[in-house]
């Protein structure tokens, strides 16, 4: 397996650094080392085992791209709550098809000129990715007549609305555009380094702008969600598998455990992170241990839950 690198875009100052060509200057590198797989992923196996499939005939269809005139790239869109496995899922995708990853953070590009620079300089064999694209530069769906959430959280229209302040400077608003986001996905710059994928992820996939989402430019949308009987499985395999000094009659007590927690999983909502937090609290205490505060933290939720429930009522 090659060594793989995690870039970062450093801010863009113009010009250009003696001796050093795009790549250096614009780039800083890491060594990459997530752990992550599909194996290991929390997700749906329909689902990961697509997302697999998809993965792999991507990079064995070099020649189908070149007859079908369109550049050797895809787009995916990875979507959910936090905590439903977003950034695992991006790192076992380097992992399985051993690119690098090239992490854009847009707030520090200074134009659509520096963005298309910033694409040009990156290497074939990579995966460019935009976390929380609905929070960079405001690229909200343009239908709207207000950012997402303002409107929706004053319905008292004698409620002073509050100052909304960018998380980025004025000027620094106007040089970068959603055409410029655009053409960087799709555009012809967008095919002038192959075998690569640009993945974006968001909290709020109705917030974006529909141009960003059409075939083209994200091939595929993805929604990830909460913990499930094959999610919690996985997680369970993750974190308890190393207690080695389980006796056989803990085995039976972790099956039932598990039954119990699935059903559990179908009235309660909890994210794979959530889970992973639980076990990750019961560290050294054993597998049965850490399933039942698992079992005990969901009939809790679930009380709480029903409680809220009949009190509206």
């Amino acid at each position: 397996m090659r060594e793989r690198k995690l870039y970062t875009n450093n801010p863009m100052y113009g010009g250009r650094g003696g001796g050093m060509d795009d790549h250096q200057m614009l780039w800083s590198s890491h060594p990459f080392a997530h752990p992550s797989t599909f194996d290991t992923l929390a997700v749906d196996p329909a689902l990961r085992d697509g997302i697999r499939a998809d993965l792999l005939r991507f990079v064995r269809r070099r020649e189908h791209y070149a007859r079908a005139g369109r550049a050797w790239k895809r787009g995916y869109l990875l979507h959910g709550l936090p905590g439903t496995g977003k950034t695992s899922l991006i790192a076992a995708i380097a992992n399985l098809l051993e690119f690098d990853i090239y992490d854009l953070e847009l707030t520090a590009v200074g134009s659509n000129s520096d963005l298309r620079r910033l694409l040009a300089s990156t290497r074939p064999k990579s995966l460019i990715v935009v976390e929380d694209i609905d929070c960079s530069l405001g690229l909200f769906d343009r239908t709207r007549t207000s950012p997402p959430g303002q409107d929706d959280e004053l319905d008292d229209p004698g409620t002073p609305r509050p100052l909304l302040v960018p998380p980025y400077p004025p000027l620094r608003r106007e040089r970068i555009s959603l055409s410029g986001v655009l053409n960087f996905v799709d555009g012809l710059w967008s095919s002038c380094v192959g075998e690569r994928l640009i993945v974006f992820t968001t909290n709020h996939v109705d917030r974006l702008d529909p141009a960003l989402l059409r075939p083209g430019r994200m091939d595929r949308k993805i929604e990830l969600g909460y913990c499930k009987g094959h999610a919690l499985r996985v997680l369970a395999r993750n974190y308890l598998a190393g207690d080695e000094d389980r006796e056989p009659a803990d085995d039976y007590r972790c099956e039932e455990l598990i039954g119990e927690a699935e059903r559990l999983l179908e009235e309660v909502h909890l994210t794979p992170a959530d889970v992973a937090e639980v076990f990750m609290g019961c560290d050294g205490d054993g597998a049965p241990a850490a399933l039942q505060k698992l079992v005990d933290d969901l009939n809790s939720k679930r009380i709480a839950q029903n409680s809220a429930v009949s009190n509206d009522g």
